[in-house]
Parts: structure tokens; C-alpha cells; sequence
């Protein structure tokens, strides 16, 4: 008897510690700030899903899991954000906001699924000055030059259903860039003259032996591989990166930029993060239409393998810092690793 009541009590004791600890779980529930919506609530559905083929894997492509992108605006001025998403090798999909948590997929009737081709980051911004705002999509992966040319999604105002319809017009406006590998662009106006110029940050596909004359190969510049900076001149883009001071070499692999005023001049500084042998290069506006590298002497230190970066007031002492993405493993093991074969010349 002693026995059984024994095992009554341990029963009834696990019995009060699985109501505690779901009582705990719910009022940890309560506590939470999100809450994850289903697609079938929110009928966003997107998936960006990456098939390796023979002729597609990252053996052929190597940035070929960096993904695509997402860009967030009011397209149709009702006041609601909506959504735009790249795939790298589907349909780009484009949500409306609805309210409440509810999306529409108007993509086919807004014209913003994008051509075959890779595509990769998003920019949103009126590019146009006409208070609509714009969708530019930047493209990359192998193929042809023309798959690689990106597109300008211009506004060109609601329908009767209060869709927003867009027209590509990246060739009229001198954005295309044809045959550029490129991972994202940013706009800005770095002339300050009251209109949108575009810095476009692009990857390499091949590799440079950063021991051979390395300063030859960064002076000299790369059309596909090379960042590049666009003034607007009345709607129309010219690209000035070499009278501007920009680099452009084929050692370039930019994944990550960031405009912002580092030396608090009012004239929008550039950041850009490179991966593997080039460096990162920070570039302060000279208020003349030309930019200055100043990475030496402004850092002591800068990352070797930058993923990606940002730029704000870390520390709250009124200056800007900057944060970057490092791929390099922390401990000495992985490292070695995943160093592979030993070269004689590294």
C-alpha cells in the first residue's frame, strides 16, 4: 500500500510540474513581441527555391546561395507598405497590401515578374521625381550579357482596381548595365542637385592573384566586374566611376554597400564591402562630383572576406560607425578546414 501511494505522489507531482510548465509556456507566449502569420492568412507565398543542375551549381556560379532580395514600398499611395521579392531563377512576385495583414498577388497585372535571368538585389526609390516610387532589380549568375542587363521597373500610376502598372525602362534611362554582374544598387544624390544618382555594386566571376601586380590590375577597370557610379543628368545616367575615383577592378567581389556622411561634411560618404582579395574601400565625397579613398588611413584594420555591412551611431556619441559582415571562421580548426589545399604561392 506504502508503494502505491508512493507512485500516487510521484504521478501527481509529474502531473503539477506539466500544468506549471504549460502555464509557464503560455504566459511566455503572451510575452512574445511577433507573432509568425501563415500564408494562407497573409497570401504571401513567396519562395525563393534553388535547384542545382550540371549547368547551374556553385561550382559554375559561386555566389549562387546568396539569394535574392526584398524591397519594401508604398507602390499605389494608399498608404500601406507592400512587398516586392526577387526569385534568382523564377518569377520576382509583387504582394499589395490589402490591410490588416492581407496581400494580394497582382504581379503579372502590375508587369513586374521580371525576364529570364538571375536575379539579386532590390532597390526602391522614386527615380523618376515624379512621387511614385520605382523598382530597380539587379541581375547576375552566368548566361549572356543581355540576361545580366538589369531592369528599372518605372511607376507609371494605378489602374481602376488600384493596381500600380510598371514599364521597364532601365535602356532609356542609361540603367541597364548590361553584362554587369551585380549584387545591388543604391540611390542617392551624391552631387546634391536635387536628383537621384546611382552607385551599382558588382561582383567578380574570376579569380586574381592578388601577388601579381596587383596595383595594375585595381587601376584598371573591369566593364562587367567593377562598381560603378551613375549621375543623373536630367533623367538620363552617364556613368562617371573613373572621372569620379571610383574602383572598378576585376578583383572586385562587392557584397555589401552603405551611404551614409562619415566626416559630417552634409555630402554622402560611400562604404563598399568586398569579399576575398580586394578590400573594402571607404570613400568620402569630396563635394566636386569626385570621391577619395581614405580606407588606410581611416581604419586600422578592415575585414578580409566582408559579406555585408552597415553604418550607424553605435555608441551614441554623435559620430558614425561602421559594422561589417566577416566571413573568416573564428576558431583556428574550422578554419583549416575549410582552407582546402595548400597553394605555394599563398
Amino acid at each position: 500500500m506504502g508503494l502505491v501511494k508512493k507512485h500516487l505522489n510521484i504521478l501527481m507531482f509529474s502531473c503539477c510540474v506539466i500544468i506549471i510548465g504549460c502555464s509557464e509556456k503560455e504566459k511566455q507566449k503572451e510575452k512574445t513581441m511577433f507573432e509568425l502569420l501563415p500564408a494562407d492568412l497573409t497570401g504571401v507565398s513567396f519562395i525563393n527555391e534553388i535547384v542545382e543542375t550540371e549547368e547551374l551549381n556553385v561550382m559554375q556560379y559561386e555566389y549562387m546561395y546568396n539569394g535574392g532580395g526584398v524591397g519594401i514600398g508604398d507602390f499605389n499611395g494608399d498608404g500601406l507598405p507592400d512587398i516586392y521579392f526577387t526569385s534568382n531563377t523564377g518569377e520576382n512576385k509583387l504582394y499589395l497590401n490589402k490591410g490588416d495583414f492581407r496581400f494580394q498577388d497582382v504581379t503579372l497585372k502590375s508587369g513586374t515578374a521580371g525576364k529570364e535571368g538571375w536575379k539579386t538585389g532590390i532597390s526602391i526609390a522614386d527615380v523618376n521625381g515624379d512621387s511614385l516610387l520605382d523598382i530597380y532589380v539587379s541581375y547576375s549568375g552566368l548566361g549572356t550579357n543581355e540576361n545580366r542587363a538589369n531592369q528599372l521597373f518605372i511607376n507609371k500610376g494605378t489602374d481602376k482596381d488600384g493596381v500600380p502598372i510598371f514599364e521597364d525602362q532601365a535602356k532609356d534611362f542609361g540603367l541597364d548595365a548590361e553584362g554587369s554582374y551585380s549584387t545591388q544598387a543604391v540611390f542617392f544624390d551624391y552631387d546634391l542637385d536635387g536628383d537621384l544618382d546611382m552607385f551599382l555594386l558588382n561582383h567578380s566571376k574570376e579569380y586574381y592573384s592578388p601577388f601579381y601586380n596587383s596595383t595594375k590590375l585595381r587601376n584598371t577597370r573591369h566593364p562587367y566586374f567593377g562598381n560603378s557610379l551613375y549621375r543623373n543628368d536630367n533623367g538620363k545616367f552617364t556613368n562617371v566611376s573613373e572621372s569620379a575615383g571610383i574602383h572598378g577592378s576585376g578583383l572586385n567581389f562587392g557584397l555589401g554597400v552603405v551611404i551614409t556622411d562619415i566626416n559630417e561634411d552634409n555630402w554622402p560618404d560611400i562604404y563598399v564591402s568586398n569579399d576575398y582579395t580586394e578590400q573594402d574601400f571607404l570613400y568620402l565625397n569630396n563635394g566636386d562630383g569626385t570621391f577619395t579613398d581614405t580606407s588606410e588611413d581611416s581604419f586600422g584594420h578592415i575585414s578580409q572576406f566582408s559579406m555585408g555591412n552597415d553604418a550607424a551611431d553605435l555608441n551614441n556619441d554623435g559620430l558614425i560607425d561602421v559594422v561589417t559582415l566577416d566571413m573568416l571562421p573564428e576558431d583556428n580548426y574550422r578554419q583549416k578546414v575549410l582552407k582546402g589545399p595548400d597553394e605555394y604561392d599563398r
